[in-house]
């Protein structure tokens, strides 16, 4: 479902924060267009639109995400994204994900579709990976799934990035499905993270396919409306379920 060389990219990728002046090169931006074209969605029903702009004259470029503000809509965002967030990391590019920026002007997008998130992208000062798993700051293994025979499979998942580190994400293991739940949030935190909590699930699932494939798991289908176990886990909202 997705390409195997993202996997190893999961545990060295990090946030860049801080970027050289010097601009993008005409092979890099061909680079970051031609990763555009290989994104597979999540929900094939969902639309959406990805345009790579260039930012303080071509120093940094930002990848603008749209999508209907549903939380199938927003996960396919955080699940297209992400997949290119991993792939720009192999081919040394800095990265980040900015929450807070604001979709140009001039870019026609229709509704139902608005503008979620972008994706920042230039040449990293400093270093680009991590030494390991261990520099991450992540809630432990038990927390994302109870599963035993699944945790080694969703270590990638327990390493996704999130909004304000969150990790919104819980799986629970029911026959066939493996059923991706999401923190429910309060109102407080709902105005600020919102759709972003939906977002980070689309994160989520994007790793959790790369973790299943890695261990030989076939991902038969991702649906939003597969059979649920009953009740959600506490506090957990249900967003969608792997078939394998």
């Amino acid at each position: 479902m997705l390409h195997p060389d993202l996997y190893p990219h999961i545990f060295t990728r990090k946030s860049i924060r801080k970027y050289t002046g010097t601009p993008l090169s005409a092979a890099q931006i061909d680079a970051v267009r031609g990763a555009l074209g290989g994104l597979v969605p999540l929900f094939a029903e969902e639309r959406y639109k990805l345009v790579c702009e260039p930012e303080n004259g071509g120093v940094l470029h930002r990848v603008y995400a749209y999508g209907e503000d549903t939380a199938g809509g927003n996960a396919n965002i955080g699940f297209l994204l992400q997949q290119l967030d991993l792939a720009l990391h192999g081919q040394g590019l800095g990265r980040l994900w900015f929450g807070m920026g604001k979709a140009p002007k001039d870019i026609a997008c229709e509704p139902p579709l608005s503008y979620a998130i972008c994706l920042k992208v230039g040449n990293a000062a400093g270093p680009l990976a991590r030494a390991g798993a261990a520099e991450f700051d992540r809630k432990p293994i038990e927390e994302v799934v109870a599963d035993a025979g699944l945790q080694h499979a969703f270590e990638a998942v327990r390493l996704a990035p999130s909004a304000a580190n969150s990790q919104p994400w819980r799986f629970v293991r029911a026959g066939e499905f493996i059923h991706a739940y999401r923190k429910r949030l309060g109102l407080v935190k709902a105005a600020l993270f919102g759709r972003m909590n939906q977002v980070d699930m689309g994160i989520a699932l994007c790793h959790a396919v790369l973790g299943l494939a890695h261990e030989g798991v076939a991902v038969k289908g991702i649906s939003a409306d597969a059979p649920s176990p009953a009740p959600a886990p506490d506090g957990y909202v249900y967003t969608a379920a792997i078939q394998i």
